[in-house]
C-alpha cells in the first residue's frame, strides 16, 4: 500500500507546489512590469497635474477678468485660454499614456497602490467626461454643452503625442494657426466660462476637476505638490451647485478610492460644507 499510495501523493503535492509556484512568479512578474511602466510616465502625470492644479488655482482667483473669452479663433485668442486649452489636454494625455501601459500587463494582480493610481487616472479622465456629475441638475447629457464626450476629448489629447512625449506649447499653438478645427471642442467649453452663468455648470466641473487633482497629487505626487485640508475645504466653498459635490463623491467611490490619502479630503470637505449648509 506504501509503495503504491506514496507516489502519488508525492506526484499530486508535486503538481500542486508546481503550479503555485508559478502563480507567484507569473503575479511578481506582472506586478514589476507594471510599476515599470508606471513609473515611465508618472513624472509626466504630476508635471502636467501640478500646472493644471496652477492654472485651477489661478482661474479661480481671477474668472471675473473676463480671461477665458475667445477673439474669432483660437488661434487668435489670448495666451490665457489657450494655454487653458493645452494644459487640459495635457493631463488627459499624461493619463491616457498611463492607462495604455496597464494594457500590456495584467492590472488585475497589481499591488494595491499601483491600482489605485490607475483608478485615480480613470478620475481624472472621468471628472471632464461624466454627464452624471450633473445629476439631479437640468443638464441634457445628450449634448456636451459643459462636458466632453470621452472620444472627444481623448481624441484630441491624443494628438498631443510625439512619439511618447506631448509636443511643446509653441507647437499647440502653431497648429492652432494652421487649423484650430480640431480643438474647437475644449475652447468651446472655456469660452466666457464664469462663476455665475445662467443655466451652465462647467464653472462646477473646474471646481471638481481641481479636488480630484488635489487629491490625486496628495496621494501620489511629490512632497512639494501635497496641500493641507484647508485647501480642499476652500476650493468646495467655491462650488455654486451642491448636489456637483454629492456627485463627486458618489464617482469618487465608484473608483474605489474614498479611503485613500487626499480623496478622503474631498470627502471630508464636501461633508463638513453639507453640514454648515
Amino acid at each position: 500500500m506504501v509503495a503504491i499510495v506514496t507516489p502519488s501523493l508525492k506526484y499530486g503535492f508535486d503538481k500542486r507546489f508546481h503550479r503555485r509556484k508559478l502563480d507567484i512568479e507569473y503575479t511578481y512578474e506582472q506586478q514589476k512590469e507594471l510599476r515599470n511602466r508606471i513609473a515611465l510616465y508618472k513624472g509626466l502625470l504630476l508635471e502636467t497635474g501640478g500646472a493644471m492644479r496652477n492654472r485651477l488655482w489661478n482661474f479661480l482667483e481671477h474668472e471675473g477678468h473676463g480671461w477665458l473669452r475667445m477673439r474669432g479663433s483660437g488661434a487668435e485668442s489670448g495666451y490665457y485660454i489657450r494655454s487653458f486649452a493645452y494644459r487640459i489636454l495635457c493631463l488627459v494625455a499624461a493619463c491616457r499614456l498611463i492607462e495604455r501601459q496597464a494594457l500590456f500587463v495584467d492590472s488585475v494582480v497589481a499591488v494595491k497602490s499601483d491600482r489605485r493610481f490607475l483608478e485615480a487616472m480613470k478620475l481624472n479622465i472621468a471628472v471632464w467626461t461624466r454627464a452624471d456629475l450633473y445629476a439631479g441638475l437640468p443638464y441634457d447629457g445628450g449634448r456636451n454643452n459643459d462636458h466632453f464626450f470621452r472620444d472627444h476629448l481623448t481624441d484630441m489629447a491624443d494628438t498631443l503625442y510625439q512619439g511618447e512625449q506631448l509636443i511643446s506649447f509653441k507647437e499647440f499653438s502653431r497648429r492652432l494657426a494652421e487649423d484650430d478645427h480640431e480643438y474647437r471642442t475644449v475652447f468651446s467649453f472655456l469660452d466666457g466660462a464664469t462663476r455665475e452663468e445662467a443655466g451652465r455648470f462647467r464653472f462646477d466641473r473646474l471646481v471638481a476637476v481641481q479636488l480630484v487633482l488635489l487629491a490625486t497629487l496628495n496621494r501620489f505626487g511629490y512632497a512639494y505638490q501635497k496641500v493641507p485640508y484647508s485647501q480642499f475645504n476652500a476650493v468646495v466653498q467655491e462650488c455654486e451647485h451642491p448636489v456637483v459635490l454629492a456627485n463627486l463623491c458618489a464617482l469618487t467611490r465608484e473608483f474605489g478610492l474614498e479611503k485613500e490619502d487626499g480623496f478622503k479630503y474631498v470627502l471630508s470637505a464636501v461633508n463638513a460644507a453639507a453640514s454648515d449648509r
